[in-house]
């Protein structure tokens, strides 16, 4: 079509009062006046970036700067839709000689439906940033089934991998210990948090965030995180921590503040790791409105991840992984069999809590509050979970 051509036929448009649509969608993002099933994926097609940011304000002993390899999922256009997607080998994180002691060991690809650097949704943007900490000894693509997710419902998320306690230190039995982690981690949180707010023009999602909405998420260690980065750092505007620790520890120098902004504790009953009356109770009963409690009746610590579908039990035994002081079978076990719901079960009602929450607080969409129900949650897994909403 020539430029004339165009510009008369945009006319015509504009004088019918219908403008040509701009990469429309399947159907309304949430927002002000649309609240769309938050367990299923959202309008927009999801595009995957990976970048290593260092941060030379925090130097490792050797004077060389703290490296966070970041996976960033994010809403991208519709013609995304059909093209090759992205899986992750976690094969790729053990040493050669482990690779080796696996031999025909069967571990699957984690798949997804993010499409490596796909063209950015930018003409429905900005979009809120929501930044997810992974577990102790875990990594940054360790819940896919979440982040993807909500990067389809229109989100820019952003997860690094917190040098020191990743899975590639893990096993090498050589992770920090969380003293350290304590300290490092939401620093990591808001180095990421500063640079998506201050994105420049040469990077690709220039302008894709909305730097005045943010939310952060995480599992375990990533939930006390999540926890410590509320307390300190007034950016944060709302909170989903996943089987999170005692406040006792993760408050321990500050007191017990007033978080001041919405609060969805996801937590599972039958945790061996962080038990529920010793971690998961504790914490929620130091939470203020408005808050919500989503409890996996029979949920376990890895309920909460993509981590079970790796049987990282198996593969612990067969590489002989020993982390002094660790049962490492029994925590790698824990919420991966019965009587813990299967994925098919538990992501469904994680991803509608969640994800209902950051609409309600990120998107503007009141109507998603009224997703979070007792009868929401038992209409996807009927017994599975019981809710509490103090809002």
């Amino acid at each position: 079509m020539s430029a004339r051509a165009a510009m008369l036929l945009g006319l015509a448009l504009s004088a019918c009062g219908a403008p040509a649509p701009v990469d429309p969608l399947p159907f309304p993002a949430a927002g002000p006046t649309a609240a769309p099933d938050p367990s299923k994926f959202g309008p927009f097609q999801v595009g995957v970036r990976t970048v290593t940011y260092e941060d030379r304000r925090r130097p490792k002993p050797d004077g060389s700067p703290r490296l966070l390899v970041t996976e960033v999922w994010y809403p991208a256009t519709q013609d995304t839709k059909g093209r090759p997607t992205v899986s992750y080998d976690i094969k790729e994180r053990f040493t050669d000689a482990q690779r080796a002691m696996l031999n025909s060991s069967a571990i699957p690809l984690l798949e997804t439906i993010a499409v490596r650097d796909a063209t950015p949704a930018r003409s429905h943007g900005p979009f809120p940033l929501v930044v997810f900490s992974h577990g102790q000894g875990a990594i940054r693509y360790q819940s896919t089934f979440y982040t993807v997710l909500l990067a389809s419902h229109g989100y820019v998320v952003v997860s690094p991998d917190h040098e020191g306690g990743t899975l590639d230190y893990a096993v090498r039995n050589q992770l920090q210990d969380v003293g350290i982690g304590i300290a490092t981690r939401p620093a990591d949180v808001q180095y990421l948090m500063t640079a998506y707010q201050r994105l420049p023009e040469s990077d690709p999602l220039f302008g894709l965030v909305d730097p005045e909405k943010i939310g952060v998420t995480g599992h375990s260690f990533g939930a006390l995180t999540s926890l410590r980065v509320a307390a300190i750092d007034k950016r944060v505007k709302v909170i989903v921590p996943q089987a999170p620790p005692s406040t006792d520890l993760f408050f321990l120098d500050l007191g017990r503040p007033n978080l001041g902004i919405p609060v969805m504790i996801q937590g599972a009953r039958k945790d061996r790791t962080l038990k529920w009356d010793e971690h998961v109770a504790p914490t929620w009963s130091a939470m203020q409105k408005p808050r919500w409690l989503l409890d996996l009746s029979e949920g376990g610590h890895f309920t909460f991840s993509d981590i079970c579908a790796f049987d990282l039990a198996a593969v612990s035994d067969s590489i002989r992984l020993d982390i002094p002081g660790a049962n490492v079978r029994g925590v790698l076990t824990d919420g991966c069999a019965p009587p813990a719901p299967s994925a098919a079960v538990a992501q469904p009602l994680m991803n509608h809590f969640a994800v209902a929450l950051f609409n309600a607080t990120l998107r503007g969409s009141t109507a998603s509050l009224e997703l979070l129900t007792q009868a929401k949650a038992d209409a996807l897994a009927p017994g599975a979970a019981v809710v509490t909403a103090d809002p």
